[in-house]
């Protein structure tokens, strides 16, 4: 969707293959890095909005800590789409409410 919205849009993988197979799909309206701490924390210093889609099965996949949002400008936004399995950043946290339907922020 943000690739279509002409957002300026880097997937970071593991998988060579599939950073290859976005690449194929996408061309140059997509960038693609290989994930490592380095990368990480360039990308997400200089970054408006991440998203933060991690799933390892059956633990946390932490990527990021607190130090990436201290970077940050007010108005950056860190979303972790991967709280069901703890999180993805440091600073994930779901909210203390019984309330299923309630947002969970980083």
């Amino acid at each position: 969707m943000a690739v279509g919205m002409r957002a300026d849009v880097t997937v970071v993988d593991r998988s060579v293959k599939r950073l290859r197979e976005l690449s194929a799909i996408f061309g140059n309206q997509l960038k693609t890095a290989y994930s490592t701490a380095h990368t990480i924390e360039e990308l997400v210093r200089d970054a408006d909005l991440v998203v933060g889609a991690v799933l390892i099965a059956g633990r946390r996949a932490e990527t990021g800590d607190a130090r990436h949002g201290e970077d940050h400008e007010a108005g950056n936004v860190l979303v972790d789409i991967a709280i069901d399995q703890g999180g993805c950043f440091e600073t994930s946290r779901r909210p203390r409410t019984p309330n299923p339907r309630s947002y969970w922020t980083a």
